[in-house]
């Protein structure tokens, strides 16, 4: 088995599968590779994995892949194209589809050695690159869509923090620890000062998303955001509502983000319905608001504010969040157009009690809200 010439096959199916791999991994993973026995199938894995997998939510398509690019084959054999593997159900899994999809892309060693021989255009990448991050997500091809799933796994990159009341020993700490000082002088030891830190926690997050018809494109896009933000915030809420309130929470907890959206459409049964916003948030109000917003977490509600019930409902659920809540965020798509106003009856309520008001119709537009949940308010830290 020669783990070198299979490399480049490797890296670009793991690319396929949607793992981010770098040139830079590339390099490595090869003088990784001259370092260990290739007869010792283990360590040949082992070194592959440090080097290309930095997400553990890769893992699961990375051994599949590795299973069928590097075989205990014969030397003969080592360069045929991999078969797919057969699942035991008709349905396939998720990583299934990654892994068929990764080992579909490099089927076939010329086509592979054909998209790395092509000499990347720069005249309007940038401005087409631009154009693909701000277009609508109504407005996205299936293979854009797909595209923009992949590049919204890795966002937000940094969350605001919160400095609390308990403090850490710290080398080079704000405060004097005058306890452990006292402490170590009643011994007899002669030490330096010992300094200490408040300990920083992520806010608190609750991610309340509408799915009703009018919204269902918008609410798959931002769920996915809500995935890759779950995965940077652990205690993150979130709920669904059109018809009714449903607690999500669980069902992002997956680290394959296929595997918890099949959670979420198990779980949502009203997606695609009516609209009853005031309901769904009076709902929250009297069964969650008390657990999940006691430390004055952050509420992200995504929604375009068409509400079919009475206006006085709505009102009296929005004020008693946005009181409940340390920041209550309002994200609705039709603020991509620089001149809409909210005429809406819903929509006057929700602009006169939220905090933020942010725009969720494109990736560029969720890039901008990872933007202010990470570093606007760094001063709170």
């Amino acid at each position: 088995m020669d783990s070198t010439r299979t490399l480049p096959r490797f890296a670009a199916a793991l690319r396929a599968g949607g793992v981010a791999v770098g040139s830079d991994a590339v390099l490595l993973a090869a003088e990784g590779l001259a370092a260990v026995d290739p007869a010792h199938r283990p360590d040949v894995r082992a070194c592959l994995a440090a080097c290309l997998i930095r997400d553990p939510a890769d893992f699961e398509l990375f051994d599949r892949l590795f299973d069928a690019l590097f075989p205990q084959m014969q030397q003969g054999a080592r360069d045929s194209v991999p078969a797919l593997p057969q699942p035991r159900s008709a349905r396939p899994s998720p990583a299934m589809k990654r892994l068929a999809q990764a080992l579909l892309a490099v089927g076939s060693v010329r086509t592979l050695r054909q998209r790395d021989e092509q000499e990347p255009d720069a005249a309007g990448t940038a401005s087409d690159a631009l154009l693909w991050q701000d277009k609508d997500f109504e407005q996205m091809s299936a293979g854009e869509l797909e595209l923009a799933r992949q590049f919204l796994r890795v966002l937000p990159d940094e969350l605001a923090a919160r400095r609390t009341r308990r403090m850490r020993p710290a080398g080079a700490g704000s405060r004097l620890d005058l306890r452990r000082f006292l402490r170590a002088a009643a011994r007899g030891r002669e030490a330096r000062l010992p300094r200490r830190s408040p300990v920083v926690r992520p806010w608190d997050w609750v991610v309340i998303v509408d799915v009703s018809g009018s919204m269902a494109a918008y609410a798959r896009m931002f769920l996915q955001f809500a995935h890759a933000l779950r995965r940077r915030a652990a205690g993150l809420e979130a709920f669904t509502f059109a018809t009714e309130l449903t607690r999500i929470s669980r069902a992002l907890r997956p680290i394959d983000p296929d595997r918890a959206f099949e959670a979420i459409t198990a779980a949502v049964r009203d997606w695609d319905g009516g609209t009853r916003i005031g309901a769904s948030l009076a709902q929250f109000n009297r069964q969650w608001a008390r657990r999940v917003l006691a430390r004055g977490a952050w509420v992200l509600l995504l929604t375009d504010g068409l509400e079919r019930g009475p206006p006085e409902e709505l009102e009296a659920a929005v004020a008693r969040l946005a009181r409940s809540a340390r920041e209550l965020v309002w994200v609705n798509p039709l603020m991509r157009s620089a001149r809409y106003e909210p005429l809406a009856a819903g929509a006057r309520i929700l602009s006169r009690y939220a905090t933020e008001r942010r725009s969720a119709h494109s990736v560029a537009s969720l890039m901008d809200l990872a933007q202010l949940l990470g570093f606007q308010h760094a001063r709170d830290r």
